[in-house]
This record gives structure tokens, C-alpha cells and sequence, in this order.
């Protein structure tokens, strides 16, 4: 390019719809190679000398360190660091995590509103989630695929997580269990809507998708023991119970796949420290960055707060 301008005379303007760049491009490149040679002609950073208001290393660092050790979005850390969500978003484009797993993890929907129930204990969704349970000693995920002795196939099985998170307040109560059957889903809802009633919440109406185990009449009968009246959510319209989908998609995240794990029992012992946390110490964004404990005011037992 800059031999055609001062080898053979071409204008600036021909040189670059010949290159197909702007003409100010040619003219930055002609008058490097005449202030400096060949020198001049070789690829160099745009980033300036100085740069006063850059963000110190050390909170790139944590941006970082708190992506990949919590699985936070940029919004949540932003809040953590007290920066800006788009400050957050360049750190963690330039160290290569600036988004969390693709497939099942992203969707196409978009969120045009959020609707939120007047107080605790109107409406509490509930639901389940499928994992795969860890073998002794750690499955693939820790030793690689096809270099664990059970070969990707464990034969460990799967394990379920039954949670009931109350739509106000986002308090979730939430258990590991062997099954989703009907007659384990409702002695979880009576176990749920009792400890929801030593924090202050009388559970009103419980939303859940419909699931056979959501259909029996054993499921029915603990409602109605409990008081409650139930939900059901429209057929193909898993958003509709939304709440409880978000906290599932938090555990996974922040609990489930955070590390690789030995055992089962040793996963199932910090889900109690990591439901803790959740109620009591994770900020929601849905909430202010309120806890899901906070909101429910000055009268939930000490032992609760």
C-alpha cells in the first residue's frame, strides 16, 4: 500500500478503494514508513501511555476470581466490586470468561417484566431438579472422560432437588432426594410449608408445573393438610413458574458444578451451607440487593436471621 503511493504515484484516494480501507488509514501507514522505515510498517498497540482512570489490577483480578469461584453475572459482581455492570462486562470479556456456558444455560427469551406477589407466602413455586449423583471418588468431570475407572458411566444414578421458593421474599426450603414420586414430593411440601411457618409464612397457594407427582392425590391431600390451595402452570410454559427455575439455575451454578466433587455425601453436606448462604447472605437482585431474609422484616426467629 505504501509502495503505491510513493513508489508509483498513486493518489491517496485510489490507494484506498484499491486496499478497500479509508483514506486516512493509507495516510497513517505512508507517513509512519516515512518517519520510521520498515520499522514504522509493523503492528504496535493503541492502548495510550497512560491511562489515569484504568481499573486497578488488583479488582481485575477479583472481577475474575469471582466469575469463575461463584459463576456470578456481571450485574451481581458489579454490586460486589461497586463498579459498573459494563466495566465488569469489558474485564470479563478480556480475560476470555465474558459469558457462562452456553446451550442449555442461555435461551432466547426475553424478560419484558417481572411481576412479584404483594407478600410472603401468597404464592410459593416448587419444582424439581434432576442431577446426576457423584460416585465415590469423584466421577468423569474430576478425572476426564474415558480416564475414570466407571468410564463416563458411573451407574451412581441421579439424585433430586426439591425446592419451594416463596415468590415475594425469594426464602427458598430445599432438599436432595431419592426421587420425584408422588409420595416423596408430598412429604417434602409438608416438611416445606412447616418450615416456612417457623419464619413467618403461611403458605397460601403453591405453583408447580404438572408433573405426574404433582397430579397424584397424595399431592392434593398435603396441600389441603397444609391449607393451601394449588396451582398448576400452563402446559410448554415452564416461565410461568420462573422463580423456582432461577434458583435452580443459581444452584447449578453456584453450588452443583462450582467445583469437582469426591462424593455424593460430601456435595449433599455443603448444599445446607449453600442454602444458608442463599437465604441469609446472598444479595438478589430482584431485590434491591436485599437477602431473601431481610425482606421479611424484624419478627423471623433468631435463629433464622
Amino acid at each position: 500500500m505504501v509502495a503505491c503511493v510513493l513508489d508509483h504515484g498513486w493518489t491517496i484516494e485510489q490507494t484506498a478503494e484499491r486496499f478497500q480501507v479509508d483514506a486516512k488509514t493509507v495516510r497513517k501507514w505512508r507517513d509512519r514508513f516515512v518517519a520510521e522505515g520498515l520499522e514504522g510498517l509493523q503492528d504496535r498497540s493503541c492502548r495510550p501511555r497512560r491511562s489515569p482512570n484504568r481499573t486497578r489490577r488488583s479488582v481485575c483480578r477479583r472481577v475474575v476470581r469471582l466469575r469463575r469461584s461463584r459463576r456470578w453475572g456481571a450485574d451481581r459482581i458489579a454490586f460486589e466490586v461497586d463498579l459498573a455492570a459494563s466495566t465488569v462486562q469489558r474485564i470479563l470479556r478480556a480475560a476470555g470468561c465474558g459469558r457462562l456456558d452456553r446451550g442449555d444455560r442461555a435461551t432466547s427469551m426475553v424478560s419484558v417484566s417481572r411481576y412479584q406477589r404483594d407478600r410472603p407466602g401468597e404464592l410459593v413455586h416448587v419444582d424439581v431438579k434432576k442431577i446426576a449423583a457423584i460416585p465415590a471418588g469423584g466421577g468423569w468431570w474430576m478425572h476426564g472422560r474415558g480416564n475414570d475407572r466407571y468410564k463416563g458411566h458411573s451407574g451412581a444414578g441421579y439424585r433430586y432437588v426439591h425446592s419451594a421458593v416463596d415468590d415475594r421474599s425469594r426464602v427458598v426450603y430445599s432438599e436432595i432426594l431419592d426421587d420425584e414420586q408422588a409420595a416423596t414430593a408430598a412429604e417434602f411440601w409438608r416438611r416445606a410449608a412447616a418450615w416456612f411457618e417457623t419464619i413467618g409464612i403461611r403458605c397460601e397457594r403453591v405453583l408447580t408445573d404438572n408433573g405426574s407427582c404433582y397430579r397424584s392425590g397424595l399431592w392434593h391431600r398435603a396441600c389441603a393438610a397444609t391449607a393451601t390451595t394449588v396451582k398448576k402452570t400452563r402446559a410448554r410454559r415452564p416461565q410461568t413458574n420462573g422463580k423456582v427455575e432461577r434458583f435452580h439455575r443459581i444452584l447449578l451454578e453456584e453450588w452443583a458444578y462450582i467445583r469437582p466433587w469426591t462424593s455424593e455425601s460430601q456435595r449433599a453436606a455443603a448444599y445446607a451451607n449453600f442454602t444458608h448462604f442463599y437465604n441469609r447472605h446472598r444479595p438478589h437482585g430482584a431485590l434491591g440487593w436485599a437477602t431473601p431474609i431481610s425482606t421479611l422484616g424484624e419478627n423471623v426467629p433468631a435463629e433464622h436471621s
